[in-house]
């Protein structure tokens, strides 16, 4: 079965079109979404950046979930 990730921004469902062959493969494409915002988020506050601008960033991470793909 082929799997499909689908992002998850500002709590709307956004198909990619990443296909994956196997499940494990898309949930590894879905940690390393994560892992990449993680570190513009660490990045930006070892900057200094503003609160508020902190706050953007960590409104805007984003989360994904692997759907079989038809």
């Amino acid at each position: 079965m082929k799997w499909l990730l689908v992002a998850i921004v500002m709590n709307t469902p956004v198909k990619t079109d990443l296909i994956f062959n196997n499940l494990a493969d898309c949930l590894a494409a879905e940690q390393q979404m994560r892992k990449e915002w993680t570190e513009v988020y660490n990045a930006a506050k070892k900057a200094g950046a503003e609160p508020e601008r902190i706050g953007q960033i960590s409104s805007q991470m984003t989360k994904g979930t692997c759907i079989p793909a038809k």
